[in-house]
């Protein structure tokens, strides 16, 4: 156990070092804000606090662990021998940066709770992030930084145990808005689809709509039996998240009273685990995010502890307080719909921590690097390669590689060089 000293002890201190220590590095951790305590140790030990207290393994820390509410932060941010960094220290500090503090602040989204600019959903935009702004979106810079403090311990504490190597969790999500491109839809959503190719000039879509609404062919999103199957296939337990809410302007989907929709789910429901696509109101409104979780508690008879937000994570404050009342446990939606990256500039689960009272709750937090949106504005080859990198460049067995899919993922829409073979070579290397 690595004991930890502190001339202060706070809940944003305990927090980000279990964080770092526990879930990332794997390694035991206690804290003390006795001098004599701290002292007579005789295992691993390192202070935080203002000045060494004699030859320990020292970090000088930062006032943002020891503050209380929210208030701008002056960042600079530099370069740790290739790795991005800010909150630098002195000389007498075994780190050069105040990587716990750092943590907090990106972990904690910090950022978001600041007064900032958001779009016509009310959303917390990529490109205002501290990590866009600096070039590490795609870095998990809170697990390098763990790593860069694992290596300086070992230094110093050479019996400090190390953790054996295996490949981080890879986790398949389907983000199910429209189980069907055509079927089972209102007669108004289907003139809408009709129109709306029209506009335009979709020929090929008016001529496939109208041959799957008279039987002639296969709806070319449902393809949920092909998925199972390839799941099945190369060892892949994916995390199915269903839209299941009344059709307002921003969520358009199959009526939660189809029959044929509610079959579909719950034979899902038997062979993976369902879990709830909250909509854009349910974000808004936690009654509403009652009301849907618990219609598809009744139809699928099983716990749904788990939410993704349709329009994914608006802003950390307003989706989260909402789960954390109706007392959901698991989110994933920790990332952007548009951009590849890591919103948290972490890979590996944490547990949201509530700024505004300055506590850590009790809502589990798992990062999600990209979502088939983000995805397309690569080519369908780039854009699964650059899974591959991120998922090679995970630096903890800890990191989890959460991707998000829609069902359509298995629609050719070219056959050459198409989503369907891309995302079917993707499932392959990771049964390797």
């Amino acid at each position: 156990m690595i004991l930890v000293y502190s001339h202060k002890i706070t809940p944003r201190l305990t927090y980000i070092f279990r964080q770092i220590f526990i879930r990332v590095l794997e390694l035991p951790v206690d804290f003390t804000s006795a001098i004599e305590k701290f002292v007579s140790h005789s295992g691993p030990k390192l202070s935080y606090t203002n000045q060494p207290l004699g030859n320990e393994f020292f970090i000088a820390s930062h006032d943002l662990l020891f503050q209380q509410g929210i208030q701008e932060v002056t960042i600079e941010v530099s370069n740790w021998s290739e790795i991005p960094a800010f909150f630098k220290l002195g000389k007498t500090s075994q780190l050069p940066y105040d990587i716990f503090a750092a943590s907090f602040y990106l972990i904690s989204r910090y950022e978001e709770f600041l007064p900032q600019v958001k779009n016509k959903l009310g959303a917390f935009l990529a490109y205002q992030s501290l990590a866009s702004k600096n070039n590490f979106l795609e870095i998990p810079v809170v697990d390098l930084w763990a790593v860069r403090l694992k290596d300086k311990l070992h230094e110093f504490f050479p019996d400090l145990p190390n953790v054996s190597w295996k490949k981080p969790k890879f986790q398949p999500i389907i983000s199910v808005v429209n189980p069907y491109k055509y079927q089972n839809k209102s007669l108004v959503l289907k003139l809408v689809d009709t129109l709306s190719a029209v506009w335009q000039l979709d020929f090929f879509s008016i001529i496939e709509q109208y041959l799957v609404l008279l039987g002639l062919r296969k709806d070319p999103h449902n393809n949920f039996e092909a998925l199972e199957l390839l799941f099945k296939e190369f060892g892949n337990q994916p995390l199915y998240f269903f839209l299941f809410a009344k059709n307002t302007f921003y969520d358009r989907g199959v009526s939660i009273y189809n029959f044929r929709f509610q079959k579909l789910i719950k034979n899902i429901a038997d062979l993976n685990p369902v879990c709830l696509l909250a909509s854009y109101e349910a974000q808004q409104e936690s009654k509403s995010l009652s009301q849907e979780r618990q219609q598809l508690k009744r139809l699928i008879i099983k716990k749904i502890d788990s939410v993704r937000f349709h329009y994914g994570l608006l802003t950390t404050s307003l989706g989260y307080y909402n789960l954390l009342e109706q007392e959901i446990h698991e989110d994933y939606s920790m990332g952007y719909i548009d951009e590849v990256g890591y919103r948290a500039s972490t890979a590996v689960p944490f547990y949201f921590y509530d700024l505004n009272n300055d506590l850590q709750t009790s809502l589990k937090i798992h990062p999600v690097v990209a979502d088939e949106a983000g995805l397309r504005i690569f080519s369908n080859k780039k854009a699964f390669k650059k899974l591959e990198k991120l998922y090679e460049n995970l630096p903890t067995r800890s990191a989890f590689h959460g991707v998000s899919f829609s069902n359509a993922i298995l629609y050719n829409e070219d056959i050459k060089n198409s989503r369907h073979n891309q995302f079917i070579n993707y499932l392959q290397y990771h049964a390797q």
